[in-house]
């Protein structure tokens, strides 16, 4: 069994989407004992989206079942520009939890591979359960949000700004933990694969 860690550490200096608040911390020394105040986005680094994210009366990421983020996936190679609808299909065959690797870099943060409405709503026809990204966004910037809405809607989750360099491609078990935060619409996560022969369904 190997184990792939597929979270960005979260740092002053990792890559914030436009008009989210940066990450900061604040280490604070009282007696010899060190705590640290962190303000922060609840979309900083590795992080799961929950439907109150596009969806005023949506389900916050402590409403979410924990089982929603662990099982089977695979991981594809889509460069950038958008994900061909062919490569989604053969991919849902196998497993519902689908993860994009476009490459992304810092330096370059509008060339990614992106889904549209309508590609969202072609992979909830499939039947889709979990969809995630390298790329800070499954979507282009500037882009009116439709596919966030239409899988949101649909219950699907949506893990975004993965670190995905060092994994190769291939069929995994994904667990992704988000924290419990109480009606709030997304939390960083902690998201590991697992490369082993008996892949969690």
């Amino acid at each position: 069994m190997k184990i792939y860690d597929a979270t960005h550490p979260l740092s002053e200096e990792i890559y914030t989407y436009q008009g989210d608040p940066p990450v900061v911390f604040e280490p604070e020394e009282d007696g010899g004992i060190r705590i640290t105040g962190i303000r922060m986005g609840s979309h900083s680094g590795t992080h799961i989206d929950a439907p109150l994210h596009y969806i005023p009366e949506g389900t916050s990421i402590d409403q979410i079942p924990p089982d929603a983020f662990i099982g089977s996936c695979i991981l594809l190679n889509v460069p950038k520009g958008q994900v061909p609808e062919s490569a989604m299909a053969a991919s849902i065959s196998v497993t519902p939890r689908l993860i994009i690797r476009s490459g992304w870099k810092p330096s370059v943060p509008d060339e990614y591979g992106y889904l549209t409405e309508e590609e969202a709503r072609f992979l909830v026809k499939q039947g889709i359960s979990l969809i995630g990204t390298d790329a800070p966004s499954i979507e282009l910037p500037g882009s009116d949000g439709s596919a966030h809405r239409f899988l949101l809607h649909a219950g699907v989750v949506v893990i975004e700004l993965l670190s995905l360099e060092s994994i190769p491609e291939g069929v995994y078990t994904i667990i992704a933990l988000p924290l419990p935060l109480k009606g709030v619409d997304g939390s960083p996560a902690r998201v590991i694969f697992i490369e082993s022969e008996d892949v969690m369904l």
